[in-house]
């Protein structure tokens, strides 16, 4: 008897791939929707480990190729912990690239180089030329604002390597180019970045894809803004939108930015007026256009106005950012029960062929044993996530504080500006902060950031007063555009600047970027 439940179980445990996610990844290349639709189907709690792997992976590339960005861990996770040391596996370097992928859409620029790179040795050892394109395009993009010239050559790379496959696209030739084109831009070789996306535009023009030809021209567009020559920026711009298939609401918003730019105020204000949306996100960056608008309109009134909209749909944002925290808590709770509930099926299926000889008393206790451990273990894993969230709602809390406390302070800037204005009847070109106002800014970040300037100057001693104001508008997480109208340079010239900073805090030979090690002291 023994022997034969042996044999019995030995037949059960045989690893048999699930036909549904067979099927379902045979459809991923040419119909990932009809994948997506079979993956639906499928029960993942009832899968083995490995078939749960290989299914999270699966559905994860379906969404991708779906036109859908998975920001979302919660089931990527999943492959990447099982295929994370399986290096000679087929399906390792994929799981790599989407992990890579997860982390750049998440700004994760570290963890996404570090999975991008093991993805493109891992393909490049398996011949897989696809995934190593598809992951040396994503690193170049990762790079282009830490090692621009390196991502100028991966770009290069790519674009080369995906040409010369036999059953390469003409569309994904298209937009391999168009990557080569941006990073051009990233190293100031704006007439080579034009002349890559002309070259890219006629081919675009070839292949007869309105969409496609719409994408091209979003790119002359940010070359043209690159140059300054914001009619022709707004000419690109409306050709992207008059030549595009379907509403894209981002296109929209690059032209009202273009028109904004241009000088068309008006315009730029009744196109933003006419796109409708329930995005907290999109919501807060037409209201805030809307504000810059305003501003450049010297109609102060409006500009109050659409800066508290903006901040209403500023705060809805951390709200579902909350929200989403919440539900992925919920999952993973979901998950990890379902998980000890299947490991508790094998343990009881392996116990059944030892007691087989054994009194059934002891069969008794080692049950009641083993749930009783399980269900201590459950336990304690549910009051860790309870604490989790609990720390998360306190972060949250204090994160409001901290966005209330800035509104203000940029409510108060505006009359600033107001008054200047008045005064001097012409132009902003910078905002000008009195000793006064950052007397305040220190204050302020003292008291909420955890006395950072005071922590600061002890480990730095050698920064002068410029350093420590600085050093707080990036703790601050002022966005370089805000950094440039503060000190009256470009944009660009704001990035040149906080790579030189790294040095005086001593990570000059680091790949960390001064924003992130200063967020994070």
């Amino acid at each position: 008897m023994l022997l034969v439940l042996a044999a019995l179980l030995v037949a059960g445990c045989t690893e048999r791939h699930n036909k549904s996610i067979d099927s379902a990844y045979q459809l991923l290349t040419t119909a990932p929707d009809s994948s997506l639709s079979i993956l639906n189907g499928v029960k993942s709690s009832d899968l083995s480990k490995s078939e749960r792997a290989r299914f999270a992976l699966f559905y994860t590339i379906a969404q991708d190729k779906s036109g859908l960005d998975v920001d979302n861990d919660s089931l990527l996770r999943n492959a990447y912990t099982y295929y994370n040391n399986k290096v000679g596996d087929s399906l390792y370097a994929k799981c790599e690239y989407y992990m890579g992928k997860y982390y750049m859409l998440n700004d994760s620029s570290e963890q996404a180089l570090h999975c991008l790179k093991k993805s493109i040795d891992a393909a490049e050892k398996q011949g897989d030329k696809y995934t190593q394109c598809l992951a040396l395009e994503k690193y170049s993009r990762v790079i282009r604002q830490t090692d621009p010239q390196k991502a100028v050559g991966l770009a290069r790379l790519a674009e080369k390597e995906y040409s010369n496959l036999p059953d390469a696209s003409q569309r994904n030739i298209i937009y391999y180019k168009l990557n080569v084109g941006v990073a051009l831009l990233m190293v100031d070789s704006v007439a080579q970045a034009e002349s890559k996306s002309k070259e890219t535009l006629k081919l675009a023009y070839a292949l007869k894809d309105s969409d496609v030809i719409s994408d091209v021209y979003q790119d002359l567009a940010l070359i043209a803004k690159e140059r300054r020559d914001f009619r022709m920026a707004l000419n690109y711009s409306k050709a992207s939108c008059y030549t595009c298939t379907y509403f894209d609401i981002y296109k929209s918003l690059n032209l009202a930015n273009a028109y904004l730019d241009a000088g068309f105020l008006t315009e730029s204000i009744k196109l933003l007026s006419s796109i409708h949306t329930k995005n907290a996100k999109v919501k807060y960056f037409i209201f805030n256009t809307k504000h810059l608008a305003s501003i450049k309109a010297h109609n102060y009134d409006k500009a109050y106005s659409y800066a508290d909209s903006a901040y209403h749909y500023l705060e809805q944002m951390y709200g579902e950012q909350l929200e989403s925290k919440i539900n992925y808590y919920n999952a993973l709770a979901k998950t990890k029960t379902e998980m000890g509930i299947a490991k508790e099926k094998i343990r009881l299926m392996a116990w059944l062929i030892a007691v087989s000889s054994i009194s059934a008393l002891i069969i008794i206790i080692l049950i009641l044993n083993s749930n009783k451990h399980h269900k201590a273990r459950l336990k304690l894993e549910e009051e860790k996530l309870l604490k989790e969230k609990e720390l998360h709602d306190l972060e949250l809390r204090h994160k409001e504080i901290q966005l209330s406390t800035i509104r203000n302070f940029i409510l108060k800037r505006i009359d600033t500006v107001q008054k200047i204005e008045k005064l001097k009847g012409n132009k902003i070109d910078s905002v000008q902060l009195s000793e006064e106002d950052w007397e305040e800014i220190r204050l302020f970040v003292d008291s909420v950031e955890d006395n950072f300037v005071t922590r600061l100057q002890q480990k730095f001693p050698d920064l002068n007063e410029d350093d420590i104001r600085l050093m707080m508008l990036i703790r601050l997480k002022m966005p370089a555009k805000a950094l440039a109208l503060i000190y009256g340079i470009s944009e660009k010239s704001i990035k040149q600047k906080l790579f030189v900073y790294k040095n005086k805090v001593g990570i000059g030979g680091e790949k960390m970027s001064l924003r992130s090690y200063i967020e994070g002291f």
